[in-house]
């Protein structure tokens, strides 16, 4: 039977937006709403703080006391939206990476993941600290498909000197491509196939 170990953030490309308060009877929690909304209706290029301040009906200072940059205030909006992902121990590395990527699906086919991350990934572009986010987020976003492919490898499921990164990249992108670029459904049924085709050339993916 699968079983969770851990609970992570859900993997970038996938911000899941909920028209509801985070975590209602928090200081934060009608700033961070705020920022949401504002982001759902503007943009992040258009996104001020004294435009938050106003929504929330809280001072800048009060804003700048808990998020010390406007970046940082974006960041922690679009993570308390996020949904925790469970990470599986099926005991087999398919089992895994199929139940990891079923999660990844349900998030792009129920939210709209797309109304905001495409404005946080082009001002990222031109913003350090935004971009440095970003990173770090993706990265968080990935640990649970390198510990599932690490007990893969310990397993003999994988070669041992498999490229994850690289694994990771081809076993995620099909389905935030179709979702953010090609503006087309992701499909549920297709994770079991996009599994079965990597798995069977892992020989050749290699650092």
């Amino acid at each position: 039977m699968p079983r969770a170990r851990h609970q992570v953030a859900a993997p970038p490309g996938v911000w899941h937006v909920r028209r509801v308060s985070p975590r209602p009877r928090t200081p934060e929690a009608p700033i961070l709403h705020a920022t949401i909304e504002l982001l759902a209706e503007h943009g992040l290029a258009h996104l001020t703080v004294d435009d938050v301040a106003a929504a929330a009906g809280v001072s800048k200072a009060t804003i700048y006391r808990r998020w010390p940059s406007r970046a940082q205030l974006i960041h922690a909006a679009m993570a308390s939206l996020q949904q925790r992902v469970a990470e599986p121990d099926t005991g087999s590395l398919r089992g895994d990476l199929v139940a990891l990527l079923s999660q990844l699906v349900a998030y792009l086919t129920t939210q709209d993941s797309g109304r905001i991350l495409p404005s946080f990934i082009d001002a990222a572009a031109r913003d350090p600290e935004l971009a440095a986010l970003l990173r770090a987020t993706a990265r968080d976003a990935r640990l649970p498909y390198k510990r599932v492919i690490t007990r893969g490898i310990e397993r003999g499921e994988l070669d041992g000197d498999l490229d994850v990164d690289l694994f990771i990249d081809l076993l995620m992108s099909p389905f935030i491509y179709r979702q953010h670029i090609l503006r087309v459904p992701v499909r549920a049924r297709d994770v079991e196939a996009c599994v079965d085709l990597l798995l069977a050339g892992r020989t050749t993916i290699v650092g």
